[in-house]
């Protein structure tokens, strides 16, 4: 028996619109492009995932942060289970790991083109739905250029039958994937910037928080402090639940409490120490929301902040090219840069306040 989780909060209205687009026909292929830490992960599993069921689609989701768990050898045991149904998965299953977070398969299963998988899969009555979690780490691997091609392969003879949401936390290695004209999935798929919760978030913890402890919250309070956490859902819900358990603390409390244990302090701190001047200077230019760096204005500024005649155009091209490679900046769909890690940004700002 599933246990309903009582602070998850579903965006049903999201999951509609692109299972509706994916039927229609208006697109067979989605990338979301998120920073860490923002739900795509759990908007697959809790929103993506029944809906397509409910709707008609197997649906088979695999995650390439894991690294035991073969993407190949998955897929095709999820194909053989659609044919067998029970056997076909769990027969070839050699063990399963501690509090099962993977599982060993057996070595003796017979590798195939991750195209004739899809091939298999596409002759199935029902329309399949790939959900492949931060896609990115596939296209890292140095030996993984064969899977890489194949799965296009497939993909793109059977886009009928077969749709996929690609989703990844490293929006420049996403880019590089689906942008760069001499990779296998240049320009394969619709490409968005995945939606961050807003107040309806806020006041729905909010909500649970009152009900749950009888005490009161102020949700205009909540939303700030769910602002200055860059709208993270995974913090402002650490801090919900931790003030659920102890209802002792203070929302203050609580947020400096998640704020110390996810922004680890000393390593951002080290992290700021090896760049450059100028680098600090950029990034916090964007943390505050600058989003024309190359200007004339902001070169001026720039040049005030660090005490000198002038900062050439090339000395931040170069910077920013340092802190992409680095993942510490990347961009969004509409090519605007933005910290990749929510929080730093929130220690960036905090920095800033207290120097100041």
């Amino acid at each position: 028996m599933l246990i309903r989780d009582p602070l998850y909060f579903h965006r049903t209205t999201l999951a509609e619109t692109l299972l509706a687009n994916f039927k229609s026909g208006i697109f067979h292929a989605l990338t979301l492009f998120a920073p860490r830490r923002m739900g795509k992960t759990q908007f697959l599993l809790n929103d993506i995932a029944p809906l397509a069921e409910t709707q008609g689609f197997s649906v088979f989701y695999h995650s390439f942060m894991d690294s035991d768990n073969d993407f190949r050898a998955s897929l095709q045991l999820f194909s053989e289970n659609k044919n067998n149904k029970v056997k076909g998965w769990f027969s070839q299953i050699k063990g399963i790991s501690i509090a099962g977070s993977g599982v060993e398969l057996d070595k003796q299963t017979a590798a195939e083109p991750i195209s004739q998988i899809i091939a298999r899969l596409a002759d199935e009555k029902k329309p399949t739905l790939l959900l492949l979690d931060e896609i990115q780490e596939l296209a890292r691997g140095v030996n993984n250029s064969n899977v890489v091609g194949s799965l296009r392969t497939g993909l793109d003879l059977y886009r009928d039958k077969i749709k996929v949401i690609f989703t990844g936390s490293s929006t420049n290695d996403l880019r590089v994937m689906f942008n760069n004209g001499k990779a296998p999935f240049f320009h394969f798929s619709h490409q968005i910037d995945f939606p961050p919760l807003g107040r309806d978030f806020s006041d729905f913890l909010a909500d649970i928080y009152q009900q749950r402890t009888e005490a009161f919250i102020d949700k205009t309070v909540l939303y700030q402090t769910f602002l200055r956490l860059n709208q993270t859902p995974m913090y402002l819900r650490q801090i919900i639940e931790r003030m659920i358990i102890n209802p002792a603390l203070t929302l203050e409390q609580a947020t400096e409490i998640q704020l110390t244990q996810s922004g680890t302090g000393a390593d951002y701190h080290k992290v700021w120490q090896e760049l450059t001047a100028l680098d600090q200077q950029l990034l916090l230019a964007v943390a505050q929301g600058e989003t024309a760096l190359y200007s004339e204005r902001n070169r001026h500024e720039l040049a005030s902040r660090l005490g000198v005649a002038e900062v050439k155009t090339s000395s931040i091209q170069g910077s920013v090219r340092k802190l992409e490679n680095r993942e510490l900046l990347s961009r969004d769909t509409k090519n605007k840069q933005s910290i990749n890690e929510s929080a730093f940004k929130t220690w960036i700002l905090d920095q800033s306040v207290s120097q100041n």
